[in-house]
């Protein structure tokens, strides 16, 4: 019984471990989300100055193929976190079985010890009324 308390101690460490993980890949994801839409608002910008100057509309095309490369990597690395919940929450589904398990076994393992209790006092209750009347007999 003991060894299903400490399992459920660790399976529950384990979740809130997932748990925590999850929450910071969640986080990352944001994070370069926020950097995708800046990086969108920079091309614009930069659009928009390459259309007023000459100087600069000859300075875009190298831009443009640098600000493509980064878009690039920044969808892939956003793909990248968004697989990885996607694994994290398939783990945090499985941990919280595992977790439920022990919880119903020690909850199963209660149940077993109270009825035990329970017909070790009937066969108590059972002896004394067995004595009583045998006692009683015995004066009648």
């Amino acid at each position: 019984m003991k060894s299903l308390h400490t399992l459920l101690k660790l399976a529950r460490r384990d979740l809130e471990t997932l748990r925590r993980t999850l929450a910071e890949q969640v986080a990352r994801q944001s994070a370069v989300q926020e950097r995708m839409l800046g990086h969108e608002q920079t091309i614009l910008s930069e659009q928009k100055a390459a259309q007023r100057d000459y100087e600069s509309g000859r300075a875009y095309g190298g831009y443009a193929a640098a600000a493509i490369a980064v878009r690039k990597a920044l969808a892939g690395e956003h793909e990248s976190i968004g697989e990885e919940i996607g694994r994290l929450r398939t783990l945090i589904a499985e941990a919280h079985v595992e977790t439920r398990k022990f919880e119903r076994l020690i909850e199963l393992e209660a149940a077993r010890r109270k009825a035990a209790a329970v017909k070790r006092e009937n066969a108590e209750l059972d002896e004394f009324a067995t004595m009583r009347a045998a006692r009683r007999k015995q004066k009648g």
